[in-house]
């Protein structure tokens, strides 16, 4: 194969390794979006009255054990 050749096989390598590391950070990005969205909706979850949670079905202890959970877990 030629170096030109080589050349071309090199960049086109680099180019899929920086498409896989873009790929890679949306991906990050989104789950790190989707972990403060958790936390943010168990901290609303937590501040809710006994009777919106009711209204939704929960009781306090369901709620407490749900804004208890780290924001990693789903």
């Amino acid at each position: 194969m030629s170096r030109r050749a080589l050349g071309a096989v090199s960049a086109d390598r680099g180019m899929l390794s920086l498409v896989g590391a873009r790929r890679f950070a949306k991906r990050a990005l989104g789950e790190v979006l989707g972990m403060i969205e958790r936390h943010r909706q168990r901290r609303s979850l937590a501040a809710l009255d006994d009777h919106l949670l009711r209204d939704v079905g929960l009781s306090r202890t369901d709620a407490r054990r749900e804004a208890d959970k780290a924001f990693w877990q789903e």
